[in-house]
């Protein structure tokens, strides 16, 4: 496979689930992007299991060609469990309406459908790689939409960290890192390492000692990730008015 080359019609990336304090592989992931008229659709599969527990997922979101979040489409396996998430936009195109059925129980709920929303489904590459996206355009505001309970927003705040040592199909190359922290009181960070050119390689959920690596993929040494913040006062909403102007190059795989 060509892991590396530019988006033009249809990338696929896989990706391997591993617990962070043994490096023992759980699970692997993938998705596919597909160029559709005036938007793009990303399809992401995954699953994975840690003793007793198992979770698997397949998940359709359709982007607009900001990137921006127009509908999704989120059905798992949690333990044996069913559950489906998900949500489009209204007609107003300044709110998502979402649709969760989980134990047997249909919920609805509406929130704020911001501009630079990314959806923060466990262990999905698209969602990191979408975040990865954001952070390259430092936006003033981002927003992470997590699908559990009822749908809620929480605000995202990227803080760039010094460039990093790995390996990329056996080349070694200086990669760029960010740390991304979700929420705003009792954060939890995402450790994002992608190349200059915005390709994923690696996201590290250290909070929940998970991290998930692309194929040929190796940091020549893990940093120390920042402590994530607390206390912070969440962005102002930010909701998105009609389309946004500015169109932003296909997402690479």
């Amino acid at each position: 496979m060509n892991r590396f080359r530019l988006f033009l019609c249809a990338a696929a990336l896989t990706t391997t689930v591993y617990a962070q304090s043994a490096a023992l592989k759980l699970g692997t992931a993938t998705y596919i992007i597909q160029n559709a008229p005036n938007k793009y659709v990303i399809t992401s599969t995954g699953k994975m299991t840690e003793g007793k527990f198992s979770y698997s997922f397949s998940n359709t979101q359709k982007l607009d060609l900001s990137l921006n979040l127009i509908s999704d489409q989120l059905s798992g396996v949690v333990s044996g469990k069913a559950v489906s998430f998900s949500l489009k936009s209204d007609a107003t195109g300044r709110q998502f309406l979402i649709d969760i059925s989980a134990d047997g129980q249909q919920k609805n709920n509406t929130v704020d459908r911001n501009q630079n929303t990314v959806l923060l489904t466990d262990l999905d590459p698209a969602a990191y790689l979408l975040l990865t996206h954001v952070a390259l355009r430092a936006p003033s505001h981002t927003w992470a939409l997590i699908p559990k309970e009822n749908g809620f927003l929480v605000p995202v705040t990227f803080t760039p960290q010094p460039d990093t040592k790995a390996t990329v199909d056996g080349r070694s190359m200086m990669i760029k890192y960010v740390s991304a922290a979700i929420s705003s009181q009792n954060a939890i960070t995402i450790e994002i390492f992608y190349s200059p050119d915005g390709q994923m390689l690696e996201a590290d959920l250290p909070q929940q000692n998970f991290y998930i690596i692309r194929d040929g993929f190796q940091l020549t040494k893990r940093p120390q990730p920042p402590a994530p913040p607390h206390g912070q006062a969440p962005p102002p909403q930010d909701q998105q008015q009609g389309q946004p102007q500015q169109q932003q190059q296909p997402p690479q795989q």
